[in-house]
């Protein structure tokens, strides 16, 4: 998938997780509300972490239309006596960083996209903003890297495309159960950011191509991904991932990140198994669904993963 996913995080600030108290714990706490792990109940699909009698529970996300209905009872039931939410990890810096990377976003005086890309990239841009009724007269003065991204954004805003709706809202029953709020954890994203803008202008003009790759892609697939998360149809749902275009842009960054994040999760679910009841991970679900890093780190480490059927 298009590297543009790491930058668009970092543009946005981490809140921080509020810490709340817990309440007493039950002897039966880490037993209590089984929950079948099966595409057939209603609701997202849940991932379940075992080690001996302690349970971890993992719901994934990705990127849905944000105003989609799901039940949320399963999870709500799950979090009423948990002891933790963990978030899934978050990009730090600032709006400092921030302004440091978009400061060289823009073309020179007056060059204008069309300027610097050809004239089948530029058409297609243009059109690719037309058929989702974007103005574009300020993104063309940006660099193709940007120009690819902010359009993407534009469009992604336009038909409320989201993963961070079923982060809300699981992090409001989590505070409304008392269940204490954590980050898997923070990165600092400033060193990846300075990376970006001293990419060529071929790889520029390579990235442009891959933003207007995932728009075509999400437009046609996010409305089938947010049936089939709803759903927790897995097997429906992991195809529509594994197949977002990749293209050449960015390849090298985020991979140090990529290896950390897998290493935090596994450390936090280690952490969580030591706790007096059960806890809660929100992940992406490439992370779960699109290589077997972390569910077999897991598994490595002597823990039963029970994955959605």
């Amino acid at each position: 998938m298009l590297k543009t996913v790491i930058i668009s995080l970092s543009l946005l600030a981490a809140v921080p997780a509020c810490a709340q108290t817990a309440g007493t714990a039950n002897p039966e706490d880490w037993g209590l509300t089984e929950v079948a792990v099966t595409k057939d109940l209603p609701g997202p699909a849940l991932w379940r972490v075992t080690k001996g009698d302690k349970i971890v529970w993992i719901i994934g996300t990705t990127t849905i239309q944000g105003k989609a209905a799901w039940d949320s009872a399963r999870i709500d039931r799950i979090l009423s006596d948990a002891e933790t939410l963990y978030l899934p990890p978050a990009a730090v810096g600032g709006i400092s960083v921030v302004y440091s990377v978009m400061k060289d976003k823009d073309l020179p005086g007056k060059t204008r996209l069309k300027d610097v890309v050809s004239a089948a990239e530029y058409a297609r841009f243009v059109e690719t903003a037309r058929r989702h009724g974007i103005k574009t007269a300020d993104i063309e003065k940006d660099k193709p890297l940007w120009a690819g991204l902010r359009l993407s954004m534009a469009v992604s805003k336009k038909y409320d495309y989201s993963s961070s709706s079923v982060i809300n809202q699981l992090t409001k029953t989590a505070k409304k159960h008392k269940v204490k709020v954590r980050r898997v954890a923070t990165y600092e994203i400033k060193p990846l950011l300075s990376q970006v803008n001293g990419i060529d202008a071929a790889e520029a003009r390579r990235c442009l191509t891959a933003s207007l790759d995932t728009i075509d892609y999400q437009t046609k697939n996010v409305p089938i991904a947010t049936s089939a998360w709803v759903g927790g149809d897995v097997a429906r749902l992991k195809p529509i991932l594994n197949q977002y275009p990749k293209g050449d842009c960015l390849d090298a960054l985020g991979d140090d990140l990529t290896a950390r994040s897998v290493a935090d999760t596994v450390g936090t679910i280690e952490k969580a198994m030591t706790g007096a009841r059960r806890s809660v991970l929100i992940l992406p679900m490439h992370a779960l669904t699109g290589d077997d890093r972390l569910i077999g780190e897991l598994r490595r480490r002597g823990f039963t993963v029970r994955e959605p059927r």
